[in-house]
């Protein structure tokens, strides 16, 4: 995508009239006023330039958004850590009403205030267009996802500019920081299972491993170091109640879904059966799962997918009990071909699950105790258990 800033349009290397995007860093909540000649512009990226020891004091400011170009579909805001002045997210919707994708990344996106609520409420009510929202490390105060997520999902309202289709791509994906004691805490977990309606064809709710946290691993010297800042975290099954309920109750259940990856939550496989009879059109699956060591849980789970007829991708990230814990500590205690799938069981998955091509399980995302991989290729599964360095990573 051709990039330009619109504030220094003259002497930038890409024609203005056949720019597609431009990435706009902010200093204050005045946006720059644009060229006629940038009325092309499909996709607006602000990011934050701000001071932080004059953060505070720009919020309390009065802030300036010129007319924007009408045709602008996409829009990222990056780094507005503290949000914005009340009333600045309601003004960027009524100048960018043709809005079909919003990617919001690191920031506590509706601010500190109840007014800043209330405005980023009201920024998602004036985007009926809107079809994808990306949510990259945000954070908000309780109730905001509550108050947003009716104005995200389909309803047929007949009040002039209430009735709209709904979002058809959400990712919600939090970066996990092994350094922050209170960071689940932090996540809005019971509210954002309220953000899915009918209307949905992928799901997100995503935990990710910090970048670079695997690097270096091969050095002896750094090996203890970077297994203590490894892996993941997520809920706790009994958080995951209302979430299996929004995927497969009559008023909720996306009726498209092709993409569900809910590793933010832990399942148990009897959860992960019952969303999975409702979902029966998922195409790719990342799950975070309770897993006890054995047979049993590797039968529980292939009868979960079994379900899936076009299931072409899986993931399975392990939470572990504590007897899988112990047991997964020791190379030779064969738990992991014991618990997840073997070649021959991938063989009879194929059956029901005729296009599976890839399936893997690891333990919270660790590289520490291993993990098993399987690959389709001509035909064949190639793959396997993949050895751990045997260390435990940091509770």
């Amino acid at each position: 995508m051709a990039t330009t800033d619109p504030a220094n349009l003259p002497g930038a290397p890409v024609d203005p009239s056949q720019a597609q995007g431009a990435q706009i860093p902010l200093q204050s909540f005045s946006i720059p006023t644009f060229p006629p000649n940038a009325g092309g512009l499909k996709a607006l990226t602000l990011t934050c330039d701000m001071k932080v020891d004059e953060y505070q004091t720009l919020l309390a400011q009065n802030y300036s958004i010129p007319s924007l170009p009408s045709g602008i579909e996409s829009l990222t805001l990056e780094l507005f850590s503290l949000g914005y002045p009340p009333g600045f997210l309601t003004e960027l919707a009524k100048k960018l009403p043709n809005l079909k994708s919003v990617v919001v990344y690191s920031q506590l996106f509706a601010g500190i205030t109840d007014d800043s609520q209330k405005d980023a409420v009201e920024f998602f009510k004036r985007l009926p267009m809107l079809r994808a929202l990306h949510f990259l490390d945000v954070f908000a105060k309780p109730g905001f996802f509550k108050a947003a997520a009716p104005w995200l999902k389909y309803n047929t309202s007949e009040t002039p500019g209430e009735a709209r289709r709904g979002l058809m791509f959400l990712e919600v994906n939090y970066t996990f920081r092994h350094e922050d004691e209170d960071f689940m805490g932090r996540i809005q977990a019971t509210e954002l299972p309220l953000l899915i309606g009918p209307g949905l064809i992928s799901i997100s709710f995503n935990v990710s491993t910090p970048e670079g946290a695997e690097e270096d691993e091969q050095d002896p010297g750094t090996i203890q170091q970077s297994a203590s800042k490894e892996g993941v975290m997520a809920f706790n099954k009994t958080l995951s109640k209302s979430l299996v309920e929004a995927l497969t109750e009559e008023d909720t259940y996306p009726r498209g879904l092709r993409a569900l990856n809910c590793t933010l939550y832990t399942f148990t496989v009897e959860q992960l059966k019952k969303t999975l009879e409702t979902q029966k059109n998922a195409m790719v699956l990342n799950v975070t799962l309770d897993v006890g060591p054995g047979e049993t849980t590797k039968k529980e789970l292939i009868k979960a997918l079994e379900p899936c007829k076009g299931l072409e991708q899986v993931e399975i990230v392990a939470n572990p009990s504590l007897e899988f814990f112990m047991a997964v500590q020791n190379p030779r205690s064969g738990v992991l071909p014991q618990t997840f799938p073997s070649a021959s069981d991938m063989d009879a998955l194929t059956t029901p699950c005729p296009k599976l091509s890839a399936f893997k399980a690891n333990i919270l995302r660790t590289t520490s105790f291993g993990s098993v991989e399987w690959e389709k290729q001509s035909g064949k599964w190639t793959g396997g258990v993949k050895e751990g360095r045997g260390l435990a990573p940091a509770t």
